[in-house]
């Protein structure tokens, strides 16, 4: 585990921000970059500092912390604190580290903590490199099955599980996360364009510009375009230009 995580809080409740900046204070594990009190500010904030790790309020003026994320290209690791259980499920849909419940307490932080020291630094080092022609054998609840590397389309992320879109039209669910895929799959093939996708180059159709200096990219097989934000758009235009 890192000796410290640089973290930003965000949440709208000043008292609230202030009581988990003393809990943390508590730990040597957290360095507080920053506070931001709604989206707007938080956007600066990590464009600014870059944190580490954000922990995130979800109900907020105007916005709430699920339309950070989507406006957001944020690589790092995400702490939702909520008065909320409601919104838990959700939250790991985004893969969120933890979910927090008001009024956070030290044992939650403790257990925090505990998640932390699990999480390897070292993915890519972890799994074999995929060749584009290669096959894998993938798995869940329903079946069991071999599948085409090239015939993939897209992959998204669904918590810890990916859903993985095809040529044919077929559509799985496996229980491998988007860390895994990005350390696995061929560099000069597949490319992160948000944080929950992951596309095949070979069958983007047209990539339109979109608002706040976003795209849309348009895939064979797709109905609805996906959400490219500028700074993954640098990625593709280095990686294959």
């Amino acid at each position: 585990m890192k000796n410290y995580y640089r973290t930003l809080i965000v949440d709208d409740e000043r008292l609230a921000r202030t009581k988990l900046t003393g809990i943390l204070g508590k730990f040597e594990n957290f360095e507080i970059v920053g506070e931001a009190d709604d989206v707007p500010s938080a956007k600066k904030q990590i464009e600014a500092l870059k944190p580490d790790l954000i922990f995130l309020d979800i109900q907020m003026p105007r916005e709430t912390g699920f339309d950070l994320l989507e406006q957001i290209d944020f690589e790092g690791i995400i702490v939702f604190v909520t008065a909320y259980d409601e919104y838990a499920l959700r939250a790991f849909e985004v893969n969120a580290l933890d979910y927090l419940l008001k009024p956070v307490k030290e044992e939650m932080v403790e257990k925090l903590i505990a998640k932390l020291q699990k999480k390897s630094p070292k993915t890519e080092e972890l799994y074999a490199k995929l060749e584009y022609t290669d096959r894998l054998f993938v798995s869940n609840d329903k079946q069991m099955k071999f599948i085409d590397i090239r015939n993939i389309i897209m992959i998204q992320s669904v918590g810890n599980y990916s859903k993985l879109f095809f040529e044919n039209g077929e559509k799985i669910m496996v229980y491998k996360p988007m860390k895994e895929w990005d350390a696995r799959l061929p560099q000069n093939k597949f490319c992160r364009i948000h944080r929950t996708s992951i596309v095949n180059i070979d069958y983007i159709e047209k990539i339109d510009r979109w608002f706040n200096y976003s795209y849309r990219v348009f895939l064979t097989g797709i109905d609805e375009p996906l959400r490219m934000s500028k700074s993954y758009s640098s990625v593709l235009r280095d990686r294959f230009s």
